[in-house]
């Protein structure tokens, strides 16, 4: 599952529910921001180990990163993309929020980051950010990727997002850094090889 491509053309089940949830913290003041202020960010128990070994190692740097936003149901992304359009517009919501069923957050498996320090919350992410160029150079040790990098918009089919993280297990992370490629990517590449392999046999 944590290398499953989830996208516009790859979409989740709107029944589907991560089994192993873990609260990552009790969003006290309702600081994620959630149009539900009753909600708690959440991820799998694996990406919520993972992520845990990468903030301790930031915190030594001097960078507290937390998680932002995690786990989103099908409902609750119908809730966002709903509010988007009417404040925005639909055309606005068609390019930077996911459609119910095609964010990757209702798999458990993606997180929004932000940092916090000395109680002042800070989501504004920037490639200048101190934290995105910390996450750059280490998230893919402890198995997450910039999941919509700047320069392949046609590819992801979504705009750069540097506060955007998918955990896809620490081997392929590093695969897909090393290489420079995105998920849908390595996704193409494997479905060529399979199909040459197929023609070959």
């Amino acid at each position: 599952m944590i290398d499953t491509l989830i996208n516009k053309n790859n979409p989740l089940d709107e029944n589907y529910v991560p089994e192993d949830l873990v609260v990552t913290d009790n969003n006290e003041g309702n600081f994620h921001k959630y149009v539900d202020p009753s909600l708690k960010p959440s991820v799998t128990r694996e990406v919520y180990e993972a992520f845990c070994s990468l903030q301790e190692d930031a915190k030594k740097d001097g960078i507290n990163i937390i998680i932002d936003s995690g786990y989103r149901s099908y409902d609750y992304q119908s809730m966002v993309f709903d509010s988007i359009c009417e404040e925005k517009g639909v055309d606005y919501a068609f390019e930077y929020v996911a459609i119910p069923g095609t964010s990757e957050h209702q798999s458990g498996l993606a997180i929004d980051i932000a940092v916090l320090n000395d109680g002042v919350y800070d989501d504004n992410i920037t490639e200048e950010s101190d934290v995105y160029k910390w996450m750059i150079q280490n998230a893919h040790y402890y198995g997450f990727i910039l999941r919509y990098p700047k320069g392949k918009e046609s590819i992801t089919g979504y705009n750069f997002e540097p506060w955007h993280y998918r955990y896809v297990g620490v081997s392929l992370a590093i695969n897909l850094y090393e290489q420079g490629i995105t998920l849908e990517e390595h996704h193409l590449k494997n479905s060529l090889t399979l199909k040459m392999g197929k023609e070959q046999a």
